[in-house]
């Protein structure tokens, strides 16, 4: 019998310390009215010591994540190999455009509730939760897209929340300190996340991990599992063993007319170095296929 898997929990701040602690104090309010409630009293009560209003415009980002989760409306994203989110997470943005245009046809139209000003806008957004096996705190994600045609994101992570845009991701990537490499290693994960999904669909299965730990299943319209592609492996052959590991590169949307076949479509290309020469491989089993 296979070991039963603890997957990590997004969102586990909202659901335990807020939720839960509301239910508790009025166990008859519905999970709407729950939501209701503690948006209001964010919105009206005063600044924490040393809060700002952008860390509760966090919060209240978290909280409408939250709401979309308790009903069930929240894609939530299973990891069955851990060192998968490592690889996402460190893989190098070079196609932003394309992500953008990626997000324009697979995201929906979503309002934005903007705390400082009070007013929501519409934009093209996609939301989404993603477990990791063996790890306590799940991350939940929001992409948008601003009205200068900018990247936005939001993230949680336990109890760590932020935003940043897409411009920024240039900066960060030449500072080391660990604020700016947490918030990049975030937009990386996220965006990589769902370039991932669309190039490697076969390696996407609907439902949760059959080794999953049945109390951490969400009650999601939709779950996935995500299982590592050979694709983006490498096997360094050795006398003593053959050691796997990933491939170093970036995904990329196919734009040009002369991809007549594959045009649209995300792909993944590795740079690897092999006895001091370089080499850029399309992880596709024919080459010719897309043209």
């Amino acid at each position: 019998m296979a070991r039963k898997v603890v997957y990590s929990q997004p969102l586990k701040f909202f659901w335990k310390e807020l939720y839960a602690t509301q239910k508790k104090l009025a166990p008859f309010l519905t999970d709407e009215q729950v939501f209701i409630n503690l948006r209001n009293n964010m919105l009206k009560a005063p600044l924490f010591n040393g809060e700002t209003f952008e860390d509760r415009g966090l919060i209240i980002s978290g909280l409408e994540l939250w709401r979309k989760d308790s009903v069930g409306e929240l894609l939530h994203i299973f990891f069955l190999d851990k060192e998968l989110k490592t690889f996402l997470e460190d893989t190098k943005l070079s196609d932003l455009e394309g992500i953008k245009k990626f997000l324009y046809n697979e995201g929906e139209i979503k309002q934005i509730f903007r705390t400082y000003s009070n007013t929501k806008t519409e934009h093209f957004a996609y939301d989404f939760a993603l477990h990791v096996p063996n790890e306590a705190d799940g991350y939940a994600f929001s992409l948008f897209i601003e009205e200068d045609n900018s990247i936005e994101l939001y993230f949680s992570h336990g109890k760590n929340r932020g935003r940043m845009l897409d411009k920024f991701c240039k900066d960060l990537s030449k500072k080391y300190d660990t604020e700016s490499l947490i918030i990049l290693k975030m937009f990386r994960l996220a965006l990589n996340t769902i370039a991932y999904m669309s190039c490697f669909p076969d390696c996407v299965a609907d439902g949760v991990p059959k080794d999953i730990f049945e109390k951490h299943i969400p009650k999601a319209n939709r779950n996935i599992s995500f299982e590592v592609s050979e694709k983006i492996k490498d096997i360094e052959a050795s006398s003593i063993s053959k050691i796997p590991h990933f491939r170093r590169g970036h995904f990329r949307l196919l734009e040009s007319d002369y991809f007549t076949n594959k045009k649209g479509q995300v792909i993944f290309i590795s740079e690897t170095i092999v006895k001091a020469k370089a080499k850029t491989v399309l992880s596709t089993p024919n080459k010719n296929n897309l043209k």
